[in-house]
């Protein structure tokens, strides 16, 4: 079949164009003549090792060009996401407090971001991973300093 939008040939049964995803309409079959005593034309016998369970997609031999005019959308990342999960990282390798303090931050003004862009921006993996590295890395030094009172107050 062939799709009357882009132009894509899709195999036979198939609803949809799998190259641009419209409805594809069956065209009226033709009616060919057959001579009198002639026997029918088998069908096409399959290579040994390419049997399609039916219902399942096969591939076509070649992919085909886009459409004239045809741009995939690319969501781009927010930028407070970026900062959050590069000063997440930063807490664990440079800068602990300081670079964990400013994780948890932009990581919440990067989610607020996200969710008020409506679909324009992505990137919430990035910002909650960059908070979750600068919750850790605040709770270990809180730790930390919990038990270093707790030998000074052990030591006296």
């Amino acid at each position: 079949m062939i799709c009357a939008h882009c132009g894509a040939t899709s195999d036979e049964g198939q609803r949809f164009c799998y190259n641009c995803g419209a409805r594809l309409v069956e065209q009226p079959q033709v009616a060919t003549a057959q001579p009198a005593g002639s026997l029918p034309v088998p069908p096409p016998v399959q290579p040994a090792g390419q049997y399609q369970m039916p219902g399942q997609y096969q591939m076509p031999a070649q992919y085909q060009q886009a459409p004239a005019g045809y741009a995939p959308q690319v969501i781009p990342n927010s930028n407070m996401a970026i900062a959050s999960l590069v000063s997440g990282i930063l807490a664990w390798v440079v800068v602990p407090f300081i670079a964990a303090i400013i994780a948890i931050v932009t990581g919440h003004m990067a989610r607020s971001e996200i969710r008020q862009s409506g679909g324009r921006l992505s990137g919430d993996g990035m910002a909650v991973i960059g908070m979750i590295l600068g919750y850790a890395q605040l709770a270990l030094i809180a730790l930390g300093a919990c038990f270093m009172l707790f030998v000074i107050v052990a030591a006296s």
